[in-house]
C-alpha cells in the first residue's frame, strides 16, 4: 500500500486508477464522479471519497472537450509590450480578476497580432474561447473576417466605426476637452499639440476636442501649433523643439499620451525653459510615470483596471449567449490637475 499511496502521488490519478481500487467498472466510476442518477447514493459516496484518498482531478482538458470550450481568453497585442508596460499593467489586473472571478485564464499572444493573417490562424486554431485585441487601430479589413470566423472579440481601449464590433474604449473627446478648458482658463491662448495620426479615431477624437475648443474660445486654429510624431522618443522630442523654435511658440502644449509628454518634459528643460511658468505641459492617459516626473504631470486618467475589467466581462457576455448584440461601451475618464500646469 506505501508503495501505491507513493505512485499517485508522483502519477496524476485517473478514473482507471479509482476503478481498480473499488473493483467497479470504469463507467461506473465515471458516472459516479458527475452525479448521474443511474448511480445509486451508496456508491457515488463510496467512489468519492476513495477518489479524495487518492488525490484524484478531474481532467479539465477532458471536461473542456466535452464542452468544447478550453475556458481561456487570448489578449493579442499588435504593438511590444515593453512600449505599453506602465498602460497594460493596469489593463492586465483588472482582466485578470474579471476572468479567474468566472474560470477563465488569459493568454497572452504578442506575435498574432502582426498580420491579419496570423490573427485569423489563431482564431481557426480555436486556441482558446474569445479575443480581446489590444491594438492602436483594428480596420475593417481586420474585423470583418473575424466576424466570418465567428469567434467572439472585443476590442480594448479603442473605439472603432464598426457597427458589428464590440469595444470598450475611454472618453477620447471629453478627455481633451477638460485638458484643453483647463488650459484655456489658466489664460492660455497659443496651444500646441503633439499628435499621433496613427491612432486614427484615437486621434480624430483627441483632435476634434482641440479644435472644438479653440472654436469655442473664438481662438483662431493654427495648424502650426500641431506637430505629428509616431511616439519614438526623439521623434517627441523633435516634434516638441518644432513648436519652442516658432516664432511664435506655445505658452502650453498638450501631448498626445503621457509617455509623449515625458520626452517632450526633458526637451523643454534641456532648453533651459522652467514648466509651468515659461511653458505648460500636459498629457493623456494617467500613467503612474507622468505622476513621478519633476514636475509631475498634468493628465486625463483613463480607468485602465476597469477597461480590462469590462472588456473581459463583455467578452464572457457573448461565451454565455452567440445571439448577445455588440456591446460598445464609452468609459468616463478624469482630469489630474498637477505641477506642469499649475505648479
Amino acid at each position: 500500500m506505501a508503495f501505491t499511496q507513493t505512485l499517485f502521488q508522483i502519477m496524476p490519478v485517473t478514473i482507471e486508477d479509482i476503478s481498480k481500487q473499488l473493483g467497479v467498472s470504469i463507467s461506473t466510476v465515471s458516472r459516479a464522479l458527475n452525479g448521474k442518477v443511474d448511480v445509486s447514493e451508496a456508491t457515488k459516496e463510496r467512489v468519492q471519497q476513495v477518489a479524495q484518498e487518492m488525490g484524484y482531478q478531474p481532467s479539465a482538458a477532458a471536461r473542456n472537450l466535452r464542452r468544447q470550450r478550453t475556458e481561456k481568453i487570448g489578449f493579442v497585442f499588435n504593438t511590444a509590450i515593453s512600449g505599453i508596460s506602465d498602460y497594460f499593467a493596469e489593463i492586465i489586473a483588472g482582466a485578470t480578476t474579471a476572468a479567474e472571478e468566472n474560470g477563465h485564464n488569459i493568454v497572452l499572444y504578442t506575435n498574432a497580432g502582426h498580420s491579419p493573417d496570423e490573427l485569423l490562424k489563431l482564431c481557426k486554431a480555436r486556441e482558446v474561447d474569445g479575443l480581446v485585441l489590444v491594438w492602436d487601430h483594428v480596420p475593417a479589413t481586420v474585423i470583418d473576417p473575424l466576424l466570418e470566423e465567428a469567434l467572439p472579440f472585443v476590442i480594448l481601449g479603442r473605439r472603432v466605426n464598426h457597427h458589428q464590433a464590440s469595444y470598450v474604449s475611454p472618453d477620447n473627446y471629453n478627455g481633451a476637452l477638460a485638458l484643453m478648458r483647463h488650459l484655456l482658463d489658466l489664460g492660455h491662448m497659443r496651444i500646441g499639440f503633439i499628435d499621433r495620426p496613427a491612432m486614427k479615431l484615437t486621434h480624430v477624437d483627441r483632435f476634434a476636442a482641440y479644435r472644438d475648443a479653440l472654436e469655442g474660445a473664438s481662438i483662431p486654429f493654427d495648424p502650426s501649433l500641431v506637430i505629428a510624431t509616431d511616439g519614438e522618443q526623439s521623434n517627441n522630442q523633435s516634434a516638441t523643439y518644432q513648436l519652442l523654435d516658432l516664432p511664435s511658440p506655445p505658452t502650453a502644449v498638450i501631448a498626445f499620451h503621457d509617455l509623449i509628454a515625458i520626452d517632450a518634459l526633458e526637451a523643454i528643460l534641456e532648453r533651459g525653459l522652467h514648466v509651468p511658468r515659461d511653458i505648460a505641459l500636459a498629457g493623456f492617459d494617467g500613467l503612474s510615470a507622468s505622476l513621478l516626473t519633476k514636475p509631475s504631470i498634468t493628465t486625463v486618467k483613463q480607468p485602465l483596471r476597469k477597461i480590462g475589467e469590462q472588456s473581459v466581462q463583455a467578452l464572457l457576455c457573448f461565451l454565455a449567449n452567440n445571439k448577445q448584440q455588440p456591446i460598445q461601451i464609452t468609459l468616463p475618464v478624469q482630469l489630474e490637475i498637477r505641477e506642469s500646469t499649475i505648479g
